[in-house]
């Protein structure tokens, strides 16, 4: 039974191999190798040396930051003034980040997805009326899970913290892979790992070559 969609449509569609490329590349601009677990406080105090291209030409600033939220772990946003995109994490989620807690390491992966991915929406969002943005979120989504915002952040997320090309080589390493070998190598939680690992073997040579 697939999981009901919670994004919105996104402006294009992604496959896994694309997400997986576009994952791999990013790590490469952060020097980071595939076969190495990604620092989620680094990531999250680097996001302000990140700069995301756009179609216009312009690169757009990241900048993070902390703030008090008791309902969510943080969010993304456009800030209109200072013409940057904010990753924004609660308290309660930089605390996890100091602790490398996996939660946290996903939230920072799974939001710079949308950075990278949804940047000109991001743009818009911030120019739609309040009461709008109400309506993009009510679960009744008639896209499909490639075309949604939410499915494709998570699936960078998985793509960047656990890539294909390393998975490979602890696979390698160690024989069959395990949720407990893959959460604890790259610093995920074992339900992630256990995710991607079913991911991995069912579109390893997709994944792998792209």
């Amino acid at each position: 039974m697939s999981k009901r969609l919670v994004g919105v449509r996104a402006d294009h569609p992604y496959s896994y191999r694309k997400l997986e490329t576009t994952a791999t590349h990013v790590r490469q601009q952060l020097n980071i190798p595939p076969h190495e677990a990604v620092d989620p406080l680094r990531l999250f105090e680097g996001l302000d040396d990140i700069r995301i291209g756009r179609r216009s030409g312009l690169p757009i600033p990241l900048r993070h930051g902390v703030i008090s939220l008791e309902e969510s772990e943080g969010y993304t946003k456009y800030d209109r003034k200072r013409g940057v995109i904010e990753v924004l994490a609660s308290e309660q989620t930089y605390e996890w980040l100091e602790q490398s807690y996996p939660r946290a390491t996903y939230f920072v992966a799974h939001e710079l997805g949308h950075c990278v991915l949804h940047t000109e929406q991001l743009i818009r969002l911030a120019h739609t009326p309040a009461t709008r943005l109400e309506g993009l979120h009510r679960g009744k989504a008639t896209h499909k899970p490639y075309q949604d915002t939410e499915w494709q952040a998570n699936a960078f997320a998985g793509a960047l913290l656990m890539p294909a090309t390393g998975l490979l080589a602890l696979e390698r390493a160690i024989g069959s892979l395990t949720a407990t070998d893959v959460s604890e190598f790259f610093g995920v939680s074992n339900e992630a790992a256990g995710y991607r690992i079913a991911l991995y073997s069912n579109r390893r040579a997709e994944l792998v070559h792209s």
